[in-house]
């Protein structure tokens, strides 16, 4: 079994497992950054794939980081292996 790596970046853009994510969220919530949007990703080696209900986009920071956290918590799993945390 292959090791899964904790970010990724391609053409620019870091994509972060789970877990990564998560951590990475608390780090945001710490320098108060905002988060614009979250999309959550089919990486594979060839191609990246997203599909509509698994983007969000924010409006308002009010309860962003909170929300971001079940977002990814509930969204992520199985195929759904990496986020892409738009900020």
């Amino acid at each position: 079994m292959r090791s899964r790596k904790k970010t990724i970046q391609r053409d620019g853009v870091i994509y972060r497992d789970k877990q990564e994510a998560l951590d990475f969220l608390i780090q945001l919530e710490k320098e108060k950054k905002p988060i614009h949007g979250i999309e959550i990703v089919i990486l594979s080696d060839l191609t990246i794939e997203t599909d509509m209900y698994k983007t969000l986009w924010f409006t308002s920071q009010k309860d962003v980081y909170e929300i971001s956290r079940l977002f990814i918590t509930e969204k992520m799993g199985g195929k759904w292996n990496y986020v892409e945390l738009k900020i």
